[in-house]
């Protein structure tokens, strides 16, 4: 276990916390991770990590879970829930939890500790190629989630919290240990890719190492307050530039299918309950019904001085190794 200042962190045990933790003992740091009794710790294990199981909306639990950190990055919540109930409990009211814990674990020392929030360009709305998402534009989230999110970035920037806080907003993340983008590469492997709707003009992708490795830069400087997009450079990508991308990760010429929103409105009406698809979610249709989802992540660079490793060609040939390597396809 590493000697070095303590982070607690929670969602270790997802897609992004993961490269958050792994990004922190890489950089020296201690971890501490927030776990259900239920999680899959497969991307923890046998890493020094410290592993706590705590319950988020434990007042008690939380306070001794952000005892004697450093800073806190607070990862964990749900994309997907059944109504707007359900997000305020999983994003916001742990959100808030945590936010009043880290004030009473940290009172009194000298050089209090960072919270870090993990939102999302959801939070924001959506943006399309020639006016990418800025952090001084209004707010307009459209579904439930973003909203979720916008609720639990108030409660961070409106607390007047006696230590620094600052918020990342990723768009659409892929990379090794997330199934998210599998189906995609198992059709581009298959010589296809699927456009959906027609409104979409474009969208912004970060490779999650990326990501973490940007919440990190947002805990460590000093100088790292509010709302951060991120993006990989690249400022957002077409459908043209996407499919040229998946040939040649795939080596395939690939065909774009186009697919109409009404007709998976008319299969997630079918299919009711009883499907698990993403893309039949009533949030991720609503999502798909829009001019795009595109950010310009230069404050975050200029603030700390991060910058992606890797754009979305050399990020999802790095996946699709992981996943044959997995035997994911």
């Amino acid at each position: 276990m590493s000697s070095g200042p303590r982070i607690a962190l929670t969602g270790a045990t997802g897609f992004l916390g993961s490269h958050i933790a792994d990004g922190l003992l890489a950089r020296g740091h201690a971890v501490r991770a927030a776990v259900r009794p239920s999680s899959n710790l497969r991307w923890l294990e046998g890493k020094g990590i410290e592993i706590v199981t705590v319950d988020l909306n434990d007042a008690d639990a939380c306070c001794a879970f952000a005892a004697d950190c450093a800073g806190l990055i607070h990862c964990a919540g749900v994309v997907t829930a059944p109504d707007e109930a359900a997000y305020q409990r999983a994003n916001v009211n742990t959100t808030e939890t945590l936010l009043a814990a880290a004030r009473d674990a940290w009172a009194g020392h000298p050089k209090p500790g960072a919270f870090v929030l993990i939102s999302s360009l959801a939070a924001h709305g959506p943006a399309p190629l020639d006016a990418p998402a800025r952090e001084d534009d209004t707010p307009g989230p459209i579904t439930g989630y973003g909203r979720s999110k916008l609720a639990a970035e108030e409660a961070v920037r409106q607390g007047g919290w006696p230590f620094r806080c600052a918020i990342l907003r990723p768009p659409s993340l892929y990379g090794p240990r997330d199934r998210e983008f599998q189906p995609l590469l198992k059709s581009a492997l298959m010589g296809f890719t699927a456009r959906l709707g027609r409104r979409m003009t474009g969208l912004s992708l970060v490779d999650g190492r990326d990501a973490a490795a940007a919440a990190i830069a947002l805990l460590e400087c000093p100088a790292a307050e509010g709302p951060f997009f991120v993006d990989d450079g690249h400022r957002g990508y077409d459908w043209d530039e996407l499919r040229d991308i998946l040939g040649r990760v795939a080596g395939k010429n690939i065909r774009t299918l186009s697919v109409p929103l009404g007709f998976l409105r008319f299969l997630a009406r079918v299919t009711g309950p009883f499907t698990h698809s993403p893309v039949l979610n009533a949030d991720r249709l609503r999502d798909l019904d829009t001019p795009g989802w595109v950010c310009d992540g230069r404050r975050l660079e200029q603030t700390t001085g991060w910058c992606a490793s890797r754009d979305a060609t050399t990020g999802l040939k790095e996946t699709l190794a992981f996943m044959k390597e997995h035997d994911w396809l």
